[in-house]
């Protein structure tokens, strides 16, 4: 038995064909489409990478703020101290200023790293 293949036949059969070519090209540029979204939420400017930098570099922060607080309340103290205790006033002004009172001598030592070379 012969089996002849009419015009119709080979029509149906390349139509299949070319559905069956445009279905895997819609395929494949899906998940081209899906591959690069995942990429670009895992390592584009906004995605986890960028999130977890972002989280401890915060982290990062908080601390270097609660340790300048500290020191601010600390600075904030010495000042309030310095404004009402006038021995602490005295004290400030002849170490960093060098002054002395009145009939008072002042000596300085130079010490070795301290001496001129002549």
């Amino acid at each position: 038995m012969r089996v002849s293949y009419s015009s119709g036949n080979r029509r149906l059969y390349n139509r299949r064909r070319s559905s069956s070519n445009k279905r895997q090209l819609t395929y494949l540029f899906l998940a081209i489409t899906i591959g690069l979204l995942m990429l670009w939420s895992i390592a584009g400017p906004y995605g986890y990478w960028k999130l977890q930098r972002m989280k401890q570099h915060r982290s990062t922060l908080v601390a270097k703020l609660a340790d300048l607080s500290m020191k601010n309340t600390l600075i904030k103290k010495q000042i309030k101290a310095f404004n009402t205790d006038k021995t602490l006033q005295e004290e400030m002004v002849r170490k960093k200023l060098g002054w002395i009172k009145k009939d008072e001598l002042l000596y300085k030592f130079i010490g070795p790293n301290n001496s001129s070379s002549r």
